[in-house]
């Protein structure tokens, strides 16, 4: 072979080289502008698989929006809101990127605005030109004074009494569609046997020991609107009044110290037919927490204070935040919007917020999504959840978690120790005040 040829061949080998490795680097710059293109949202939540149907729900958003990952963390396995919080908290604290975060209530939301978890979502929802109260039932409210929103509610909470419809009917007693308390304690006073009690009052102070206060159209917190506080409401001292008279007088609902001393929960005491009535949120139409009722449910309206009073209807919401840290909130965005509507709709676990929706024909869906279908009376809950006026609510303070902490110690002393009525409405309006001046 002469030199000429050896001299062609050599050049021809590293042009075909370079021309390989550029292939190759094109195909690898391709590759990684493609990798690139990929999106990962991360949402942070505390209802698991069985009460979030998250694998469907999620997969449905990204089949419809290629190259968008959501990754749902569940940060807690025993579907308890609180130590969701708690874990929620030290990721913050940590610096760990949140693209999206649940919150089980308007309080939730409001004491983290102030550290700069949430991001204002004004620009997002004027950029797409729509009014929230058009498109949602907001009745919680997750805007703040100055009507920036923080967040947009998704599962929409009426508060409800569920009940044990065969106790019911072992009792001749009728499904109420219109009640007041003292209708209830009389209920309580009925359902209640050698094996069970009529009625159960959990340990949330935001709820139980403040029942007579959902009755009315608007100020139904422990503090204002305006900031001030709300414990000269005579409902206040009736409510703790009524939770000790159906646990102390009539002993038709199970005692305070042994919820505490027990450990109870409110679902192993419904559905083990421990109890006969709760007043719940309607969230519980689905979540039943690995129990199979072996017994219909029933669903009445919030009762009454007075049986001329307007009837109010009062509801929470699980609301859904777009993360400060969030280095992707156009996507963020999207996929709230879709999630707190159509994808609601694809979860079938509650209710949504979302307007459009067509309430008796989700109901219905609920209930065939559950695990026995015939235990969910549909008619009873339909008329439950449409019966009287929305009340007016707002976005609480920052701190009324501590508002309601302090008042929950009052209250136990009252409920455990024996504190006198006047005393613990004494004490606890001056500790919710010294709260709201600290704050000031």
């Amino acid at each position: 072979m002469n030199k000429k040829w050896l001299e062609v061949m050599v050049s021809t080998l590293i042009l075909t080289s370079l021309m390989l490795a550029g292939c190759s680097n094109g195909e690898n710059a391709e590759q990684s502008e493609s990798e690139s293109d990929e999106v990962t949202l991360k949402l942070f939540t505390w209802i698991n698989e069985e009460n979030g149907n998250w694998e469907e729900t999620i997969s449905t958003y990204e089949e419809e929006n290629p190259g968008v990952n959501v990754e749902v963390n569940t940060l807690v396995e025993n579907m308890s809101a609180d130590d969701y919080l708690k874990q929620l908290d030290l990721l913050a604290a940590s610096g760990d990127e949140l693209d999206l975060i649940m919150f089980p209530s308007s309080e939730d939301l409001a004491k983290r605005i102030s550290t700069g978890m949430v991001e204002p979502l004004n620009n997002y929802i004027d950029e797409e030109d729509i009014t929230l109260d058009e498109v949602y039932n907001t009745g919680p409210a997750p805007a703040t004074d100055d009507g920036e929103y923080y967040g947009i509610p998704s599962k929409y909470n009426t508060y409800l009494i569920m009940m044990n419809k065969n106790h019911l009917d072992e009792a001749g007693l009728e499904i109420p569609e219109e009640w007041t308390w003292d209708d209830y304690r009389e209920y309580a006073s009925t359902l209640t046997t050698d094996e069970r009690y009529g009625s159960y009052l959990h340990t949330w102070s935001t709820i139980f020991d403040t029942l007579k206060m959902f009755g009315k159209g608007e100020e139904n917190l422990l503090i204002k609107s305006d900031g001030s506080s709300n414990m000269d409401d005579p409902l206040v001292k009736e409510s703790l009044q009524l939770r000790h008279n159906l646990e102390k007088v009539d002993e038709s609902s199970v005692p305070y110290a042994d919820i505490i001393s027990q450990q109870l929960s409110y679902r192993q005491q419904f559905f083990s037919q421990s109890a006969s009535m709760i007043p719940i949120p309607s969230y519980m139409v689905t979540e039943w927490g690995g129990y199979d009722p072996e017994f219909e449910i029933a669903w009445a309206p919030w009762p009454k204070n007075d049986s001329n009073d307007q009837k109010y209807r009062y509801a929470s919401a699980d609301i859904l935040s777009m993360g400060e840290s969030s280095e992707n909130k156009d996507e963020a965005y999207k996929f709230m919007r879709w999630m707190t509507t159509e994808g609601m709709l694809v979860q079938g676990k509650s209710i949504p917020a979302w307007k459009q929706t067509d309430t008796e024909e989700v109901l219905n869906e609920l209930a065939n999504s559950t695990s026995n279908p015939e235990a969910v009376h549909v008619p009873s809950l339909l008329t439950a959840i449409e019966t009287g006026e929305e009340a007016e609510q707002f976005l609480p303070a920052g701190y009324m978690t501590e508002v309601y902490s302090a008042y929950k110690t009052e209250v136990e002393k009252y409920l455990l120790e024996g504190q006198s009525l006047d005393i613990t409405i004494e004490n606890a309006k001056q500790s919710v005040q010294d709260i709201i001046d600290a704050n000031k």
